[in-house]
């Protein structure tokens, strides 16, 4: 392993991993697809209708009678595709609609947290306690696993308490029914019948068994939560059992990880993220998209918060600038392996909190600089009033649907220049005040 950082402990915050509570892997969504028609008697009363000589409510359908159509298109479709057609049925006809699922997949959150109480829960005094007794406890398991793949220990125990509290809270709900009700109706049709394929996939290469599909509402299962098409593709028989138990088997949940983000293209001895200091004028334009290596980052004012100096490895690396609380919070260079976390759950937030926790666990601290705790955070709606205005005003934030991505962070970055702000991105209630007020 080469000697990345400062010192053992700073640059090298070997990183860590967090998911989904979500999932893996981002899967392709259709906002708006419907479930296909099953028979001709729909499109006739669609006809009908539009004549005018049927009364709507004599042919109004259920939502049950919908889903009950759904369910024998799909597997008449499952079937074309090439999979046994007694089987799909079997599988799909017993699905229920899972109405916590699309209440919980439509619901948009009045307040998003701000990051920093993402990373506070993530590295909690109980979550930090309970991870350093497993790792001791399942010490020889992540001997094993270190051996295969180079993702440290760390890094998976951290994702393991993230995302089940180390096997604790895998949910219980019925996957089938859960990813039938999303393909049915909603917005994530596609997704939906992407991750019952996959399952179909996994049961007819023994790799489950029908009995153990059980998960969250979104979709996902075992201590590690991997959804379908991740389970199919990534998940592990560590333990040589013939089962790919990520429920039960401590060795097949981990190596799963671990082979997930091998394969994502984790590299070993390189750092997830580091903490810097930037000078006073640092152009803070060059957040989030700008690629360049360490030591080009030192020429533009970057360095160490340790007030150390880089290694002579780590200059090459390459990395990007993030402030996810302002230039008045935590600035981090982030490497390719916190992209690799990423591809686990796409989430800046997710994947600090991993390495902030990961790092607790050995000992060190990954983020030293206070939080700007007194800001208050953007309800949904301000953040599409903020969308809107933008865009009004000359900066395109690409859409207004209340979520603040790259495109919108863009925009923040071009109303702050042309205001003679730092150009950081960052939006809270106050600097909200002042651009609605233009």
């Amino acid at each position: 392993m080469k000697n990345l950082t400062l010192s053992a402990s700073f640059l090298l915050l070997a990183a860590f991993l967090s998911a989904c509570a979500s999932a893996p892997d981002a899967a392709a969504e259709t906002a708006g697809e419907t479930p296909a028609q099953t028979s001709t008697e729909p499109a006739q009363d669609a006809a009908a209708i539009r004549a005018g000589s049927v009364d709507t409510r004599q042919i109004a359908l259920t939502q049950e009678q919908r889903f009950t159509a759904w369910k024998t298109d799909f597997i008449h479709r499952a079937a074309a595709k090439g999979y046994d057609k007694a089987r799909v049925a079997r599988v799909i006809n017993p699905a229920k609609i899972n109405t916590l699922a699309l209440d919980r997949d439509r619901k948009q959150p009045e307040f998003s947290k701000p990051v920093w109480s993402y990373v506070d829960s993530a590295a909690s005094a109980d979550r930090l306690n309970k991870g350093q007794e497993k790792l001791s406890e399942a010490e020889a398991i992540f001997t094993q696993v270190e051996s295969r793949y180079p993702v440290p220990r760390h890094i998976l125990t951290a994702i393991w308490g993230l995302e089940t509290s180390y096997g604790r809270i895998m949910g219980n709900h019925d996957i089938i029914s859960a990813l039938s009700t999303f393909a049915f109706e909603g917005r994530r049709s596609q997704f939906g019948e992407q991750q019952l394929l996959a399952i179909l996939d996994m049961l007819a290469a023994g790799d489950v068994r029908e009995d153990q599909l059980i998960g969250s509402w979104a979709g996902a299962m075992g201590m590690t939560q991997f959804i379908p098409t991740t389970f199919r593709d990534y998940a592990v028989d560590f333990d040589g059992d013939g089962n790919k138990n990520l429920w039960d088997s401590q060795g097949d949940a981990l190596g799963s990880a671990a082979h997930y983000l091998a394969r994502s293209g984790w590299r070993a001895g390189e750092p997830v993220m580091a903490e810097v200091k930037v000078v006073p004028d640092f152009d803070y334009s060059l957040l989030e998209g700008t690629t360049k290596t360490v030591s080009e980052w030192t020429a533009l004012g970057v360095s160490p918060i340790s007030g150390e100096r880089w290694s002579q490895d780590a200059n090459f690396l390459n990395a990007k600038i993030i402030a996810p609380g302002g230039h008045r919070g935590p600035k981090l260079l982030t490497f390719k392996n916190f992209d690799v976390i990423k591809r686990y759950n796409n989430s800046t937030s997710y994947v600090m909190g991993v390495t902030v926790l990961g790092e607790a666990l050995r000992g060190q601290s990954a983020i030293r600089t206070a939080w700007p705790r007194d800001d208050k955070p953007l309800a949904f709606e301000d953040k599409k009033n903020m969308q809107r205005k933008l865009t009004q005003l000359g900066y395109s934030t690409g859409g207004i649907d209340g979520q603040i991505g790259p495109n919108t962070r863009k925009a923040i970055r071009a109303w702050q220049k042309s205001n003679g702000l730092p150009a950081d991105g960052y939006m809270e209630q106050t600097l909200y005040q002042r651009l609605m007020a233009q």
